[in-house]
């Protein structure tokens, strides 16, 4: 379900050190995709409905409208009604992502009740973005920055180049590397990368459950030559869609590459 991965980006996470490659699983039947964040940034922030396709048919999701969505602020005890602003797609009013704050997610779609919760962590900043030549034809981005000691801290890496979305997503954790200075080269599809391109590297705190959910993504398509049936990771939304609802924080550093990828 390569299709679903290029909105859910997984990643393996089973150690400090991921693969990462689309997600790619057998035929299944059409199901409910949830999709929406808040971060740190100012708002508004989006709510995607979707339904998803066969793996074997095109990459057109159908959207879902008139949907009744609402996300909470639990720790300041706020509720937004989100309007939708396009076909599936339904944006915030005044709701402000904060830091340490819990916010709950409410959708209710042809009269079922579909619910999640997600807590912001504290943001933690990206000091630079530098880069690694070392691997033979392939520049890698590689994000520098502090982890808080003492704090159990789940990420995930996006990258830009020269405006273009890369769709892979770089998860990491800092199980053992609690506290320390992290250099961590990007193992998602780095060989676009060429000298002098603008290179625009996010580094987004996530909670648990949304790099649980993401992590279990990468992990399927790793092994999808041993699957025998269709599998999709465990998502953060109760009652029985796809996707996630995160409330995640971003730090972002741009830097440009300043020779060639090694040819030896």
């Amino acid at each position: 379900m390569n299709k679903i991965v290029s909105l859910l980006a997984g990643a393996v996470a089973l150690t400090s050190c991921q693969q990462v490659v689309d997600l790619k699983l057998n035929s299944v039947s059409p199901q409910l995709v949830i999709e929406g964040s808040v971060n740190n940034a100012p708002g508004p922030y989006q709510v995607t409905i979707s339904q998803s396709v066969d793996f074997y048919h095109d990459n057109t999701f159908p959207q879902i409208s008139s949907a009744t969505v609402i996300i909470t602020d639990s720790t300041a005890a706020v509720s937004d009604t989100l309007s939708e602003v396009a076909q599936g797609v339904y944006q915030t009013h005044f709701i402000e992502g904060q830091p340490g704050h819990t916010y709950k997610l409410k959708a209710i779609i042809a009269g079922k009740v579909y619910t999640s919760s997600s807590t912001m962590p504290q943001p933690v900043v990206l000091d630079s973005v530098t880069f690694d030549y070392a691997t033979k034809k392939v520049i890698r981005a590689t994000a520098n920055f502090q982890d808080p000691i003492g704090v159990v801290n789940y990420y995930k890496f996006t990258a830009y180049i020269n405006g273009k979305y890369l769709k892979e997503v770089h998860t990491w954790d800092d199980r053992l590397s609690d506290g320390r200075y992290v250099r961590e080269k990007m193992d998602n599809d780095t060989s676009d990368i060429k000298k002098s391109n603008l290179v625009v590297l996010n580094l987004i705190g996530i909670d648990r459950g949304v790099y649980t959910y993401m992590s279990e993504a990468e992990n399927i398509a790793y092994h999808n030559s041993n699957l025998v049936a269709p599998t999709t990771p465990q998502s953060n939304i109760i009652g029985g869609a796809l996707g996630y609802f995160s409330a995640e924080t971003m730090s972002s550093k741009t830097g440009v590459p300043a020779r060639a990828a090694s040819t030896n």
